[in-house]
């Protein structure tokens, strides 16, 4: 007699019905169990299924049958994470620029150093948007040569910026731009300008 392969306590699904009845009777009940123990198993928020894009998930599931096998963790970490960022990007781009020519745009950002990596933080506003995350600059080769986060750097970082939101806009439209934890930084104004 052939032995079943051990699979660890936290992969089994928790069972509170025999095999036995047939499973058009349960599946309501089944799915129930099923949803709740991934909720347990993973210490996911029980209000997690009450969250829209949960019943989406839900929803789209019914219409797929048997042969459906949801994506593997390399597909997960790289073209779906890239589509989802492209996809949020685009939606975040093109809310803050909706009424960015009669309003303008505000560029902003500070200075920051986690775990010793010195970065720029370069966020934008409109009246539609007010934090669009423009880039995360890591600042480290320029310490690393020696310079600093100063009013010439920032602005070789924002200048790119500006004319990638202009070409978008088809406008001139930033109209302001403020920055913390940078020295010189009423200079880089002046040299944006």
């Amino acid at each position: 007699m052939r032995e079943s392969p051990f699979i660890p306590p936290h992969m089994q699904q928790m069972k509170l019905c025999t095999s036995d009845i047939p499973t058009n009777a349960i599946a309501g009940q089944r799915m129930d169990i099923a949803v709740a123990d991934f909720m347990h198993s993973h210490m996911l928020p029980f209000s997690l299924t009450e969250c829209p894009k949960f019943l989406k998930v839900l929803e789209t599931a019914k219409s797929l049958g048997t042969g459906y096998l949801p994506p593997d963790r390399r597909k997960m970490s790289g073209p779906l994470l890239d589509m989802r960022y492209d996809t949020n990007k685009e939606e975040m781009i093109k809310n803050l620029l909706l009424e960015s020519k009669i309003f303008a745009v505000t560029i902003f950002g500070d200075g920051a150093t986690i775990t010793n990596i010195p970065l720029m933080n370069i966020l934008a506003a409109s009246p539609n948007n007010p934090f669009a995350l423009l880039e995360i600059v890591d600042c480290t080769d320029q310490m690393a040569k020696g310079g600093k986060k100063d009013a010439t750097y920032l602005a070789g970082i924002v200048r790119p910026l500006i004319r990638w939101l202009k070409a978008r806009a088809k406008s001139n439209i930033v109209d302001l731009i403020m920055f913390d934890g940078v020295s010189n930084v009423q200079l880089a104004g002046k040299v944006v300008a």
